[in-house]
């Protein structure tokens, strides 16, 4: 019978579905493989306290704790725990690497129960100081392993969000166009079918970003400030329709499109968040705002994205304004709208090719992109001609006018394929998800650097001299991750955090690492800076494994 259940559960565990991680399970169970590391040294160092009858009670203690976390974390990854919220991982190779380290583990785990129980001998801290380092080693293999998993399903297709989002405001402007073409009785039948299907789609669009949608590829945001301020075009939304439904008869079209104007404000504002925001799985987390003028490429597509995507709302307004100079309506300051906008749309064309940094539009090399641009280009050149007829009041026969009437849903629709194409060049929309991934393995990391350097520093007061290399290592890879995590290095896939939070978290731990790293780096030590190392060293592990804690669940790195 037992044999049945242990061979159920390996099945569960190898090819249940329901074992598969999310990216926020994923984030947890690499904190904690990650932390197991920081025990395997906390531990011996505490063995060694002991060892060196430095507050011994307190630190058989400490060491109970310790192992018996460690021991339940193991089983966890393992086998899942719900008290730690970890799942099992189905990945066969993870599994392997973990049984490596569970075999391991078993040997110490003893020789530490020993030492609890004060029936230990010299040859129990021979075993934890020969085999402290293998179980890290083995360990650190299965957190690399577990961070290797952000691929594939957990890849999450933000450009669409940003696309759709950005899709609205040119809906904004499409509808109000209608409008004025309905009250100008041109093509009425036609712009009243059009107008209605506009209407339909910025309904269930604003719908699906709050709530998602299957049909559009939605999933619905968790994001405070976008749910916010979608739900500020949303009321807006609402409100507008019984004016909207007037305007179609010719009423109101003035109020209507007034406030069709306001929603674009509105919508431009969660374009702009979506933009500064990243989506995990189930779009729980913000774009982070971490970049400088010139993105990287991933970070840059989404602001090629937004951009295109405007261009897309700008045909739409540009074609109104046209109507609304036209029909002499608030005719001066329409004017200068529409040479305001004509004059974007034209310097936003020539920065996919050039690049520009008041745009902070970097060009992608891209030959299909390329070569809708230059299609792009060629129905914009007549059509700013014709705009520019109209702004400067030269378009007394009507015909500039006629022109944008005929050509606006050309230059929309291939301006809409340059979006596409944009999208479909992004080869790597996981990033940022990396990056957190990657700083939860090196912030945890750092949490076993500040238990190994102690476990040496100790070895070390003992006479144990082949610890001297050993010790100048960890010190150093600790201070240099630190640098890593304050400043970002792009080499390592760690980025430099936004989040105030996070920034002061890690000054905290400089404060306290500048303090002791002189005395890790000492030679000799009295027995009063012992001590210090001593009584510092966990408020460092503290302050560091909260660093961590925030790296994986603040919304904002």
């Amino acid at each position: 019978m037992r044999q049945f259940i242990t061979l159920l559960i390996t099945l569960l565990i190898f090819n249940s579905s329901l074992f598969a991680l999310s990216d926020k399970e994923l984030a947890i169970s690499i904190n904690l493989a990650g932390k197991q590391r920081m025990l395997t040294q906390k531990m011996t160092k505490e063995a060694f306290l002991i060892h060196s009858n430095i507050n011994k009670q307190e630190n058989i203690e400490r060491l109970k704790k310790s192992s018996k976390l460690f021991d339940k974390t193991l089983k966890g990854l393992m086998l899942g725990d719900k008290s730690l919220k970890l799942v099992a991982i189905k990945d066969k190779d993870i599994q392997k690497q973990l049984k490596k380290v569970k075999k391991l583990w078993k040997p110490f785990y003893k020789e530490i129960e020993n030492i609890i129980s004060n029936k230990a001998t010299d040859n129990s801290y021979k075993i934890l100081e020969k085999n402290n380092i293998p179980i890290l080693k083995e360990m650190n293999v299965a957190v690399g392993m577990y961070a290797s998993q952000n691929k594939g399903d957990n890849k999450l297709k933000l450009a669409n969000d940003i696309n759709l989002a950005g899709k609205q405001r040119m809906l904004t402007q499409k509808m109000g166009k209608d409008l004025l073409f309905i009250k100008n009785n041109i093509k009425s039948k036609t712009y009243i079918s059009d107008f209605k299907k506009s209407q339909k789609l910025f309904t269930k669009t604003i719908k699906g970003l709050l709530n998602g949608d299957k049909e559009l590829n939605l999933k619905g945001t968790k994001i405070t400030q976008i749910v916010k301020q979608l739900k500020v075009v949303d009321k807006l939304w609402i409100n507008l329709q019984p004016t909207l439904e007037k305007s179609l008869h010719g009423k109101d079209t003035k109020e209507a499109i007034d406030e069709l104007d306001n929603i674009l404000v509105e919508m431009n504002r969660a374009v702009i968040l979506y933009t500064k925001s990243v989506n995990r799985e189930k779009q729980r987390l913000k774009f982070s705002s971490i970049i400088n003028s010139f993105m990287n490429r991933n970070n840059q597509l989404k602001r090629l994205v937004n951009l295109s995507g405007k261009q897309r709302m700008l045909t739409q307004r540009m074609t109104k304004l046209s109507l609304l100079v036209s029909s002499n309506i608030n005719k001066k300051e329409n004017i200068k709208r529409l040479l305001k906008f004509s004059s974007l749309y034209n310097q936003t064309l020539n920065a996919f090719k050039n690049g520009d940094k008041e745009l902070n539009c970097i060009p992608l090399k891209s030959k299909s992109i390329d070569e809708q641009i230059k299609v792009i280009e060629k129905k914009w050149e007549p059509f700013y001609k014709n705009i520019k007829n109209i702004a400067n009041q030269k378009d007394k026969d009507g015909k500039s006018l006629k022109f944008i009437i005929d050509n606006n849903e050309k230059l929309l629709k291939v301006s809409n394929e340059l979006v596409k194409r944009y999208e479909k060049s992004n080869q790597s929309q996981n990033y940022l998800d990396r990056v957190r991934l990657r700083v939860v393995n090196v912030a945890g990391r750092q949490r076993m650097l500040t238990q190994k350097m102690t476990k040496e520093k100790l070895l070390l007061s003992k006479g144990n001299m082949e610890y001297k290399e050993k010790l100048q290592k960890t010190i150093k890879l600790f201070n240099d991750s630190l640098n890593t995590l304050i400043n970002g290095d792009s080499n390592q896939t760690i980025v430099k955090p936004t989040n105030r939070k996070i920034k002061n978290q890690l000054e905290k731990v400089l404060s306290i690492w500048t303090r002791l790293k002189p005395l890790y780096l000492k030679e000799k030590l009295s027995s009063k800076e012992m001590k210090t190392i001593i009584k510092d060293n966990p408020i460092l592990l503290s302050e560091m494994n909260k660093m961590v804690k925030m790296s994986e669940v603040e919304i904002e790195y």
